[in-house]
């Protein structure tokens, strides 16, 4: 999780859907110059990659994955 983003933020909702972060993760690439492909405006250009989404679907994978973990570890 960022650490601008609240506990409790949309990663962490975010987390428990996996087919959602898991989609965002593949849409929201770089391009040749570094802008995310899937974040356009109507002029063309991207936001800087990482974008938010990309971002927020990073910290819901990493959320999810300490959470697998602790639930094969048994804590």
């Amino acid at each position: 999780m960022t650490h601008s983003e609240p506990a409790g933020g949309i990663a962490d909702v975010m987390a428990g859907m996996p087919e959602v972060w898991r989609r965002l993760l593949v849409a929201h690439v770089p391009d040749r110059l570094g802008r995310c492909t899937s974040c356009r405006t109507a002029s063309g250009s991207g936001e800087r990659w990482p974008c938010s989404l990309h971002q927020i679907a990073s910290d819901a994978r990493h959320l999810h994955e300490l959470r697998m973990g602790q639930a094969v570890a048994g804590d």
